[in-house]
């Protein structure tokens, strides 16, 4: 009974973080703001379409997961892909950050592979990886376009800059290790063999190098999820510009946008809040007010709340998924439930 009621307190804890952090945004909201969106017309057929755009983003993030985990010797038909990811993106509401979801995956495929439990780990891995890695991909892509530094204040250049810097780092440094790992050959081996008699990180090296390297026979694979991952972030832009351009008559370009939402998708990444509420909105309306040539009336915390609705509607997939989920599934969410609450 002390367990039910823990876990029924727990759940309702969680739902009630995004409702409150919601509830904040809104009341920051200026009655100018609220008063200009509400007098001017809405384009329903745009919001249709960036929901539209928001279900193609999910289902190639569904496809890429599939794939790396094909690349591990894991059968997974691409319909239990969809079902487990929809499952995924519901859960990813209600736990810290937006890799909620992640753990259940990983769970599992090992409970289903018991002698894959490392590799089913590491595909769960790699795909984020891959994830992050093409957001980043992106933001480079959207940096290269932005306006030049003279053309916006002062503070907002240096704010660019130290974004511009930081990517390339990022992406040099990624851009290295999947080089090694993926195109590395007998000397990586042999690296992770030497790792592995290492003190501390030993254990370390011996579980996670060779799953790793599994995608070295797989370079085609693992290339195609890195072109699906610069898909999705791509349809998530074109999904928040169809949310602007529904709300508003004279939003941020959509090459404004290939800018501010992969660098706005970047922070709410940050395992902080459940799905990056309230990190998404507060970074959009930043961005909102640096980037655009011509300064635009629109609400980046306005866009940003929509977008979050638009996802909402998209985790009632998730909902469905989860209700007509059998027992496996469902064993599957409770134990990961149970190590998230232990951890």
């Amino acid at each position: 009974m002390q367990s039910t009621r823990k876990k029924i307190l727990l759940s309702a804890f969680k739902f009630a973080i995004p409702a409150a952090i919601i509830g904040f945004l809104i009341w920051r909201i200026e009655p100018e703001q609220w008063q200009q969106l509400s007098e001017q017309p809405k384009d329903y057929w745009l919001l249709l379409a960036a929901l539209a755009s928001g279900l193609i983003a999910m289902s190639l993030s569904f496809t890429r997961w599939c794939v790396l985990v094909r690349c591990q010797g894991i059968e997974l038909s691409m319909l239990e892909a969809f079902r487990l990811g929809s499952i995924c993106f519901l859960l990813s509401f209600v736990s810290a950050g937006s890799v909620g979801g992640d753990l259940f995956k990983a769970i599992f495929l090992a409970k289903r592979r018991p002698g894959k439990r490392v590799a089913a780990v590491a595909s769960v891995l790699v795909d984020r990886g891959c994830g992050l890695y093409g957001l980043l991909l992106l933001v480079a892509g959207g940096l290269l376009i932005s306006p030049s530094e003279s053309t916006i204040a002062n503070d907002s250049a240096i704010g660019i800059t130290q974004i511009k810097w930081a990517t390339g780092i990022l992406i040099g440094s990624g851009t290295a290790v999947l080089a090694i790992l993926i195109l590395g050959g007998r000397g990586v081996d042999r690296l992770i063999t030497w790792g592995s008699d290492l003190p501390v990180i030993g254990k370390v090296v011996s579980t996670v190098g060779p799953p790793l390297r599994m995608f070295h026979d797989h370079p085609v694979g693992f290339g195609f999820a890195i072109l699906l991952s610069l898909g999705v972030q791509g349809m998530l832009v074109i999904s928040m510009y169809f949310v602007a351009r529904g709300l508003y008559t004279s939003p941020p370009t959509l090459a404004e946008h290939f800018v501010i939402v992969p660098i706005g998708m970047l922070v709410s990444a940050l395992p902080l809040t459940p799905a990056g509420i309230g990190l998404l909105e507060a970074a959009i309306n930043e961005l909102y007010k640096i980037v655009p040539a011509v300064p635009t009336a629109a609400s980046g915390t306005l866009v940003a709340l929509v977008f979050e609705m638009v996802k909402f509607v998209m985790a009632i997939i998730g909902t469905a998924f989860y209700w007509t989920a059998g027992a496996e599934v469902r064993d599957s969410i409770e134990t990961a439930e149970v190590e998230a609450v232990a951890s």
